[in-house]
């Protein structure tokens, strides 16, 4: 679908996916045809500042151009925090947060997700959390605070209610998130 020349993307308009847009408005980005490419959200976005290809104004673009291969052979789409810086500052009101969210609703469809992605699933199944610290315990002990911090690691009954709610997710259907009593639960320790 593109090509580099020189170091100059260049982008065949025609083969692009005209029912990416439609798609990523039914999926939460609603106000996607809002976006003016003014370049705030990306001012604001910390994925800029990491040299990610595709942040959230390039996310936009790419959508708006229909690039549906591009986005998914890119796992640019999964380093985004959420943030939402970007819906803070959108003069627009687009709220790009939740078109990254809805182009990673498509990506899961068509079952795109990098391995990272798959284990942070399976971790925040298994304990609550995507990512966590490895030993914080103690360190949080050191300083005086309780070795669980309140959140799903202190508190089992909200525990069952994520694992509730990621089983009845598209997630869950499409078997994307390895659930079950015999899993792993470090497996996205730092």
């Amino acid at each position: 679908m593109s090509q580099v020349q020189g170091g100059i993307g260049i982008i065949n308009l025609s083969a692009g996916d005209p029912s990416l847009v439609n798609e990523i408005k039914e999926l939460g980005g609603e106000e996607l045809l809002e976006c003016i490419q003014c370049a705030k959200c990306a001012a604001a976005c910390p994925m800029v500042l990491a040299g990610f290809p595709f942040f959230n104004k390039r996310v936009i673009q790419a959508i708006l151009l229909g690039l549906r291969d591009a986005l998914l052979d890119d796992s640019s789409i999964w380093a985004c925090q959420s943030c939402n810086r970007c819906t803070e500052v959108c003069p627009r009101e687009v709220n790009p947060f939740e078109i990254i969210q809805a182009m990673r609703r498509v990506a899961i469809r068509e079952f795109a997700l990098p391995t990272l992605a798959i284990e942070g699933l399976k971790s925040l199944y298994d304990t609550g959390h995507a990512v966590y610290l490895a030993g914080a315990g103690n360190t949080r002990a050191k300083v005086g605070l309780p070795e669980k911090p309140p959140s799903t690691l202190s508190y089992p009954e909200a525990l069952k209610e994520v694992r509730t709610i990621l089983e009845n997710t598209e997630l869950a259907e499409l078997g994307v998130i390895p659930m079950g009593e015999s899993g792993v639960t470090d497996s996205c320790e730092v």
